[in-house]
């Protein structure tokens, strides 16, 4: 039975895959190269700029109004929204944008491989800091904010050098250390998503500090729970849900932290349609740092490893994000985090068009299609003796046609991106 067959647009029905179009992807108003139609909205937007698209039907499900998406059936704390769901039914009100982006410009100023050493030294005393600080929280002992605030400067400091540098760093995932590599991985991610936006460098430290504590009151939820491997029940989830105020009472207690950090910690989980936690908070009342911290808190536990969920990739992620706009998030405010990735985020996995697979490592701003790529597997699809790191904007220049031809899914080919990196 054929898996992937050419459709007329007149053909397409709701939950069918659409994994390549008539026309180039980049020639098409959609930002992701393959998704799922989930509205006739999406249908309306092909038949605008294409007589027909190829379907996967592998991939392709019937949707129906209060079908889950496969992570409700996984994460404790981001279930896909029920459709039928009367909540989620309105478009909530946009979001002033403006309100939200800086007007600074940022270039890199320090290669990735200057820049790798002094991130790698930060990265480490993150993990020694983060890890002490949340059993401190667990015992009820006093925090070292300073400690934290100095963490968040010299992780502001090194974006601003090289976005590229951190952000590969936050490829190094551990499921037996979710908690503390998450809190690690939201402050670097708020902080590049921080730059992309604009924010000055006070202000991205700012951000940073609290994004590093956003979820210091889960120390004061108990283990058993943050570690279930089944669907937690009503009284569970009510239970989990009190950790942003949790978050906000140990930071207030502390004194001499800023509004700005309090309300990461408490309303990183607030929603735009009012439908989050722990006030309900709808639209612009949810402050913009807490806005940043809540598109990256949700991207960063989708695609980890947890002890109730595998990891999906970073295209996969993004693309199912999108389709919570504008209930979960500020549509143009996730579009923008999207640019922030790339078309090709960090630590996807990719085929060239040569047939080979790698994992991008570094983004390029000045040519998307085009970012730095450690090569794993060669056309034949198989592993290279030793991996091979590949510009493919220096290739273009040297008379090369290499591209990506397709972002592949998490694990394709059996590749590990967290020990690869450890690897390079």
């Amino acid at each position: 039975e054929i898996e992937t067959r050419q459709l007329l647009v007149s053909e397409l029905k709701l939950g069918m895959y659409v994994s390549e179009l008539d026309r180039p992807w980049l020639e098409s108003p959609f930002l992701f190269q393959g998704f799922p139609i989930r509205s006739y909205d999406e249908i309306d937007k092909l038949r605008e700029c294409c007589e027909y698209v190829y379907v996967d039907f592998t991939k392709s499900h019937e949707w129906k109004p209060d079908e889950h998406d496969l992570l409700a059936r996984a994460s404790h704390e981001y279930p896909y929204p029920r459709h039928g769901d009367g909540r989620h039914r309105f478009e909530t009100r946009r979001i002033n944008i403006d309100s939200i982006r800086g007007r600074r410009h940022y270039d890199n100023t320090t290669p990735i491989d200057a820049e790798l050493k002094s991130a790698g030294r930060v990265y480490q005393k993150a993990r020694g800091y983060i890890h002490s600080v949340l059993e401190d929280v667990r015992l009820g002992h006093s925090i070292d904010s300073e400690g934290a605030r100095e963490l968040a400067d010299a992780m502001a400091d090194s974006i601003v050098r090289n976005e590229n540098a951190l952000a590969w760093l936050t490829m190094l995932k551990n499921r037996d250390e979710y908690t503390e590599m998450h809190s690690i991985n939201v402050c670097i991610m708020s902080l590049l998503f921080g730059r992309h936006l604009g924010l000055e460098l006070d202000e991205l430290r700012v951000l940073g500090f609290g994004a590093l504590l956003h979820d210091i009151g889960k120390m004061r939820v108990p283990l058993e729970l943050l570690n279930k491997t089944e669907r937690l029940s009503d009284e569970e989830m009510a239970q989990l849900k009190l950790h942003p105020e949790y978050g906000y009472e140990i930071l207030l207690d502390h004194g001499g932290i800023s509004e700005e950090v309090l309300e990461i910690a408490r309303a990183h989980h607030e929603r735009v349609d009012g439908s989050g936690y722990p006030r309900g908070l709808k639209g612009e009342r949810i402050r913009r740092e807490a806005m940043i911290v809540s598109v990256v808190d949700v991207y960063d536990a989708i695609t980890s490893d947890r002890v109730y969920h595998m990891g999906i990739s970073p295209h996969e992620a993004l693309n199912l994000m999108y389709g919570w706009a504008p209930k979960s998030f500020p549509r143009e405010l996730l579009e923008e985090f999207i640019k922030c990735l790339g078309i090709y985020p960090i630590g996807s996995i990719v085929e060239l068009d040569s047939g080979e697979v790698g994992v991008v490592m570094t983004l390029n701003r000045r040519h998307h299609l085009h970012p730095t790529v450690v090569l794993v597997l060669d056309a034949r699809k198989q592993p290279y003796e030793q991996h091979k790191m590949i510009n493919l904007e220096l290739m273009q220049g040297h008379g090369s046609t290499v591209n990506i031809k397709k972002i592949l899914q998490s694990k394709a080919y059996g590749i590990d991106v967290r020990q690869l990196m450890q690897a390079v």
